[in-house]
């Protein structure tokens, strides 16, 4: 089917676009080609080469992941990168992505706005300016920049995804044409316009929606400070004007025309700097480096004191245990296994100690077992001389080793 390609990217498929914009596409791109009409044909802005002298990078109509979308206007973030990396090669130090667009495709949003992100650790500058739409994906593109300007009539927001799920079967029944669905698996690819969405597809499919709403929010949130996850939330995917957008922190400001911001010349054109504590100068990208490099150190000195911890611990684990085992052996209080546990013995000391100790009592109170056993001396009365002199020997123990 010509358009294939395309048909894929616009229903069935979760996306980052305005409502009003989506609703277009599918009654006048989606459903002409699931009816096997032809569209006629719209220049792509994908083949618009930007100018080598400038920094404008232009984000125009519906967004696409990579090129090859097809004759509806589009940009895709494959073309927005290669617009940014020829910016930068021909030497431009501040970027102007001039937006005015629904938002589009989710897949590869997230990947391009974290690159935008990084420019400024680079020494570019970044700034985005509307003068017509910044919603949806467009808008997560604008909030990786360090600035944001627009219109006062400029729409923002729409902070969210979006699916559309497309059901032809009464079409395809009406057309005389049957489908039967054959699957190797229970849930392979339960989404099918020709037939009807079980329970599951839709349970699935909003549960990837929420997933992907998450990543959004956060991705935005962290972008603008300015811009709180309450006031996200709040505007439940919804849509602001610039005066508004303004007030929620969605925008830094408006300008009469995207001109005001486009023609602005650079903070510096030098490459960022910052300053040590010995007041050497280094730039941006030095100081980026020198703290990758102190971030790759600190975690190898939380790994090796983590390590260390560990043997640590079972090292006192190893030694408290002993010194229990061998209070045991030797047939002697846990108080006194517990005193030498706090004082900090060795095992090899404790066990020493506590073999000092059992020859003492032996040599103190001799009894021959078989003759205890003849006379009427009971091992009860064994066992309690043998604690009366253990308890003496015990005070005299601490006297002499100091141990409280």
């Amino acid at each position: 089917m010509k358009y294939g390609r395309l048909l894929t990217r616009l229903y069935n498929t979760p996306l980052a676009i305005a409502q009003s914009k989506l609703d277009v596409l599918t009654s006048e791109v989606t459903l002409k080609l699931l009816a096997g009409e032809s569209l006629s044909s719209v220049p792509s802005p994908d083949r618009q080469d930007v100018p080598q002298q400038t920094s404008v990078i232009r984000v125009f109509d519906s967004l696409v992941s990579k090129n090859g979308g097809g004759d509806s206007g589009s940009t895709s973030y494959e073309s927005i990168t290669n617009q940014i990396n020829s910016a930068i090669s021909n030497g431009s130090t501040k970027l102007t992505f001039y937006i005015d667009s629904p938002g589009g495709e989710v897949n590869g949003l997230f990947g391009l706005a974290a690159f935008i992100a990084s420019l400024p650790s680079k020494g570019i500058e970044t700034e985005a300016v509307t003068d017509g739409s910044a919603t949806s994906a467009a808008y997560v593109i604008a909030s990786a920049c360090q600035t944001i300007h627009a219109t006062e009539s400029s729409i923002l927001g729409s902070i969210g995804v979006i699916m559309t799920l497309i059901n032809v079967a009464e079409a395809d029944k009406k057309a005389g044409i049957e489908y039967t669905i054959l699957r190797s698996k229970e849930d392979k690819a339960l989404i099918n316009p020709h037939e009807p969405l079980p329970t599951k597809a839709i349970e699935d499919a909003t549960k990837m929606l929420s997933v992907l709403d998450n990543i959004m929010n956060k991705t935005v949130s962290e972008n603008r400070p300015t811009l709180s996850m309450d006031t996200i939330m709040s505007l439940a995917g919804g849509t602001v004007l610039a005066e508004e957008a303004l007030s929620l922190g969605l925008i830094d400001g408006i300008v009469t025309s995207a001109n005001d911001v486009i023609n602005s010349k650079p903070k510096s054109s030098q490459p960022l700097s910052t300053t040590t504590a010995k007041g050497n100068t280094m730039t941006l990208e030095e100081a980026l480096a020198k703290n990758i490099q102190l971030s790759s150190e600190l975690d190898a000195l939380k790994a090796s004191t983590t390590l260390e911890v560990a043997k640590a611990k079972q090292a006192e684990q190893t030694r408290v245990l002993g010194i229990l085992d061998a209070a045991a052996t030797f047939k002697l209080s846990a108080e006194l296994a517990t005193k030498r546990i706090k004082a900090g013995a060795s095992i090899e000391d404790t066990v020493e100690m506590f073999e000092g100790i059992k020859e003492a009592l032996q040599m103190a109170n001799p009894v021959d077992t078989a003759t205890a056993m003849q006379s009427s001396i009971t091992t009860e009365t064994v066992e309690s001389k043998e604690g009366d002199f253990l308890s003496d020997f015990m005070s005299a123990v601490d006297k002499f080793t100091g141990v409280k």
